[in-house]
């Protein structure tokens, strides 16, 4: 009965931003530091692909500038970046790099601190859920650095409902329409320039916060005039309205619409903040709603700030239909017929409300930590999801039982039983005396069904209990 057993214990100069961010903060460890974000633009035009870009930024004054052949009397370093897409086995599926040059007058100059230097990547993507490394490397010295994001998630293209998409926040955006001399081709879009902020960090020395965001599928006519309403408004870190900036009417130049904001930040307090951005076509009724959150802190916190928002908090980057996947486990029958009656800016109300309160999951009298059931949500769709996309482990018996108890302790899979079909068994040693799940590949195409368990309303099959009453399953060793 053989089984496996795993135990668990082309040179361009880049932009500028003088940032209040200190050189020093940014040498940790002697590597360069990087920071980095992915923005997805899940434009139907692109049809079946979505464009995803990331924009990284990094400290110019870590770099090893050098006299060139030329005569021009700059000084010169040269940059490589690259980004790899990662599938969900953890390898590199796609990538993309690229190799720009950056200048200065003088030594002085370059050692100056807070500058930064802004670029981004681009990789065309199908739907489903990736991770992605951003890695930069000074040509000359060799010295790199690499910022890790751990979860992309490209849907399906929509072309049939109204979409807000590709939305991030900038430090900058200017408009410059088709002037070619003005025209940064690096930060270009729809005419406007835009300095993205990658990781969504500001300092309080920050005046303003921009956001950029494009509105897909609105039902456009040359012969008449119609409108589509924006709705922004800044949430506070429990979800609260913070600050209401009403909403505007528009015309409709065409099917689709660019979204440009400026928020006024100046003297906002350190903390979380989000960004709600609620569209309407007036043709069609359609809406929808897109949030983006940010934080502000202090300069010398803008590196651990940066690392914290992209790796840890991951709740504003889900959208609805993942944030109601989320505590599909939790809500009671009634709540969740509440919450399906809602409109979708309603069910991101009612959603923040929910996890305003803490949370006690009735089946184990454990007090739900959002941020641990999101990286185990992530996990069942990373690994245990039955379509392409790899949207729907969280639907699947071993996702259920990974969202409601956890990473198991231990795991046995016999993958050639003598008799019957493949099966795993997942063990939790410290779980009121010891739990275990019993999961089968009843049709052998990795679609396992939880056949058996010993833990209270889960399914109990006789004749599974009959082989580890037999020894043909171990309990525990």
């Amino acid at each position: 009965m053989p089984k496996a057993r795993f135990s668990f214990s082309g040179a361009i100069v880049a932009i500028l931003l003088v940032m209040g961010l200190t050189g020093e903060a940014a040498r940790a460890a002697d590597q360069l530091a990087v920071y980095a974000g992915a923005v997805i633009f899940d434009n139907p035009a692109y049809d079946s692909l979505a464009l995803v870009e990331f924009p990284f930024s990094v400290n110019r004054n870590q770099f090893e500038f050098a006299v060139p052949d030329s005569a021009d009397g700059y000084l010169y370093a040269r940059v490589f970046a690259q980004v790899r897409l990662l599938g969900p086995s953890g390898f590199a599926i796609d990538s993309a790099h690229t190799l720009f040059a950056v200048r200065v007058r003088s030594a002085q100059e370059a050692a100056l601190p807070d500058y930064r230097i802004f670029n981004k990547l681009a990789l065309p993507v199908k739907p489903g859920i990736y991770a992605a490394r951003v890695t930069v490397v000074d040509a000359s010295s060799k010295a790199m650095g690499d910022f890790f994001i751990d979860h992309v998630s490209v849907e399906p293209i929509v072309k049939d409902k109204l979409k807000i998409g590709g939305t991030c926040l900038a430090y900058k955006m200017e408009y410059v329409g088709d002037d070619s001399t003005r025209i940064d081709p690096r930060m270009h879009k729809n005419g406007i320039n835009i300095l993205v902020n990658p990781v969504s960090v500001f300092s309080v020395t920050d005046q303003a916060a921009y956001v950029y965001g494009e509105i897909y599928n609105l039902k456009y006519s040359e012969a008449s005039e119609e409108k589509y309403s924006l709705a922004v408004s800044v949430l506070g870190a429990g979800g609260e309205t913070f600050l209401d900036l009403g909403a505007s009417v528009k015309t409709k130049a065409g099917p689709s619409a660019v979204i440009k904001e400026k928020i006024d930040i100046t003297g906002w307090s350190p903390g979380r903040y989000g960004v709600r951005l609620v569209a309407t076509d007036f043709e069609t009724s359609q809406a929808d709603t897109s949030q983006i959150g940010f934080a502000i802190v202090s300069p010398d916190d803008i590196l651990a700030a940066a690392v914290k928002t992209t790796r840890n908090d991951k709740y504003d980057s889900l959208s609805l239909k993942e944030r109601k996947h989320l505590v599909a486990y939790l809500l009671t029958p009634q709540q969740r017929l509440t919450l399906n009656g809602l409109s979708d800016s309603a069910q991101i109300n009612y959603l923040d409300q929910f996890w305003s309160e803490p949370v006690v999951d009735v089946r184990t009298d454990w007090v739900v930590e959002r941020d641990e059931l999101i990286k185990h949500f992530k996990f069942a769709n990373l690994r245990f999801s039955t379509n392409e996309l790899a949207v729907n482990g969280w639907n699947t018996d071993r996702g259920r039982i990974y969202m409601t108890y956890g990473p198991y302790d231990e795991r046995d899979d016999f993958l050639e039983p003598m008799v019957g079909n493949p099966y795993v068994v997942w063990y939790y040693r410290e779980y009121k005396e010891g739990k275990m799940f019993i999961f089968e590949d009843w049709s052998r195409s990795e679609d396992y069904r939880l056949v058996h368990s010993n833990a209270e309303g889960e399914v109990y099959n006789r004749d599974w209990q009959e082989k580890i009453n037999q020894g043909y399953i171990e309990f525990f060793d």
